[in-house]
């Protein structure tokens, strides 16, 4: 028989919404993803917290590896980790269990997650453009925006500009796989490493003083500074954050992210969920910044 398996959950008990005066549960992490979706589950066969409860200058990080057995089977990961020529031992990488990074409890990217989500965020945009040379990123901590990036053989600079260094040094430890180049490292100027690439600036600092500073109204823009391409990949626009607000209201930042790019440049936004038959329209509920920022885009004179 199978030595037996330990499954175990936390979640919260009492009373909080409604009855502790103030309380908002997004920001408890353990009210939110972590607790809901993870801490609280007893459906994965695999449960390990890689980061837990890790503090950095900005929020807080956890890492965990989950195994549910809606998606994969216990044995065939177990099969996997075999030398023995079979389909799964060949294949390991299709039966490894799930890794999902979480940012003050909201999952932010999984190990299944990455390749649509990092894949759709950037190659649409540089295959649209005619030839783009010089990138820009807004955020991407885990460095998988970068990553595809360097895929394109016109590129000669990605800049990725993000705050907190602490997310991209623990992404760097525990999900290796976002920030993997070795699939193009046979190219001149490639590397292992993606942020080895002599191609990617990695900048650890404010975007909005970044663009206001290097591409604000009262700077004179310089047109070999400028971006073909510019992806936001941060916060979401609901994300209860005063940053989230300003990355997504901010006329001065807004105006910014239009001068940084060259005339035929294109913009890329991260904008949230789609909202739900439910759901009040965007100008009244949540996504009430995404509603400001896309007339905001339109006023400034971006086409879609």
């Amino acid at each position: 028989a199978d030595d037996p398996m330990m499954m175990w959950s936390h979640k919260l008990r009492g009373f909080r919404k409604g009855f502790v005066p103030e309380y908002n549960s997004r920001l408890n992490p353990l009210d939110a993803d972590l607790g809901y979706e993870i801490l609280g589950s007893h459906d994965f066969d695999i449960k390990e917290p890689l980061v837990s409860a890790a503090e950095t200058d900005y929020q807080m990080v956890d890492v965990y590896e989950v195994l549910d057995p809606k998606q994969r089977r216990l044995s065939d990961y177990y099969k996997s980790l075999e030398d023995d020529g079979s389909y799964e031992s060949l294949h390991p990488e299709f039966f490894a269990p799930d890794h999902i990074l979480l940012l003050d409890g909201i999952i932010q990217s999984t190990r299944y997650g990455d390749a649509p989500y990092h894949e759709s965020i950037v190659h649409p945009a540089m295959i649209t453009h005619p030839n783009p040379k010089r990138v820009a990123v807004i955020g991407g901590g885990e460095g998988a925006t970068v990553r595809e990036i360097l895929k394109h053989s016109t590129l000669e600079k990605v800049v990725m500009i993000e705050i907190d260094g602490g997310v991209v040094n623990l992404s760097t430890k525990y999900l290796p796989e976002w920030q993997d180049c070795s699939s193009i490292a046979h190219h001149d100027g490639c590397a292992e490493w993606c942020f080895d690439d002599e191609r990617a600036d990695l900048r650890v600092e404010d975007a909005l003083a970044y663009f206001n500073d290097n591409f604000g109204s009262a700077t004179e823009v310089d047109a070999q500074e400028q971006f073909d391409v510019l992806i936001m990949d941060c916060l979401d626009p609901n994300d209860d954050h005063p940053f989230a607000k300003v990355l997504y209201t901010d006329d001065g930042y807004v105006t910014s992210l239009y001068d940084a790019l060259t005339d035929d440049g294109i913009l890329v936004v991260q904008v949230g969920e789609a909202s739900g038959i439910n759901d009040a329209a965007d100008e009244n509920g949540d996504f009430e910044n995404r509603s400001t920022m896309i007339k905001m885009l339109d006023a400034i004179g971006f086409k879609s």
